[in-house]
C-alpha cells in the first residue's frame, strides 16, 4: 500500500477534560480500507528544560510517578497551561516552579513528538544556560519534588542504572549534548 494521509471520516469523544482528550476516530487508510476505532490522545504541549549551571552540571528533579509506580529523576518541565501559552515562557515557569531556578540564556533544542502514532502533542526541549537556584520552588499541592545538580557523567550513570528513565527525557538530554558539541562518537 502506498504512503498516503489517512482520511478522518468521523470522531467521537471517549474522554474530554481540561488536561486530556481521548477520541475515537473512524479513518480511511486507503480507498475502502476503514479502521474503526482509531484512538488518539490529545494533550497540551509539553515543555522540558535541560538546565546547566556554570560548571555544566544538570539540574534534575526527582518525584514519584504513579502510573509507573516509580521514583525517578527527570528534567524539570510539564504541560503548557493552555494552548495559547508561549512555550519558552512555559519552560521558564516550570523550571522556576519546580526548582526555584532561573537562567539568563535560553535556547530551543527540539520539538519531537512523544508518540505520533497515538498522541498529537509535542515535547519541546529548551536549554537554560548558566542556571542558578534563585528562589524556593513553588509546587502545586499535588507535587512532592526534590531537585539536585548532577554532572554529565553522573547523568549518564543515572541513565545506565535506570534511575533517569523517561525515554523522552533521555532523548532530549542527548539532543542537548549534541547541540552543545559534547557527544563523542565511539566506534563499536
Amino acid at each position: 500500500m502506498p504512503l498516503t494521509r489517512w482520511k478522518k471520516l468521523s470522531t467521537r469523544d471517549i474522554i474530554r477534560e481540561r488536561w486530556v482528550r481521548l477520541r475515537a476516530d473512524r479513518v480511511e487508510l486507503a480507498p475502502g480500507h476503514i479502521l474503526d476505532p482509531y484512538y488518539v490522545l490529545e494533550e497540551h504541549e509539553w515543555v522540558h528544560v535541560v538546565a546547566l549551571n556554570a560548571e555544566r552540571q544538570v539540574l534534575l528533579v526527582r518525584q514519584y510517578r504513579y502510573a509507573g509506580d516509580v521514583f525517578t529523576w527527570e528534567l524539570p518541565g510539564g504541560l503548557a497551561d493552555d494552548p495559547t501559552e508561549d512555550l519558552l515562557v512555559a519552560a521558564q515557569r516550570e523550571l522556576r516552579e519546580e526548582t526555584g531556578a532561573t537562567a539568563p540564556r535560553w535556547r530551543h533544542i527540539a520539538s519531537p513528538f512523544p508518540c505520533p502514532g497515538r498522541q498529537n502533542n509535542r515535547v519541546h526541549a529548551y536549554l537554560a544556560e548558566d542556571a542558578a537556584v534563585t528562589d524556593a520552588p513553588h509546587l502545586d499541592p499535588s507535587e512532592a519534588i526534590e531537585s539536585a545538580w548532577h554532572s554529565i557523567p553522573a547523568m549518564l550513570d543515572l541513565i545506565r542504572r535506570g534511575e533517569f528513565q523517561q525515554a523522552n527525557h533521555i532523548a532530549l538530554f542527548y539532543l542537548t549534548l549534541d547541540t552543545l558539541g559534547l557527544l563523542t562518537h565511539r566506534a563499536p
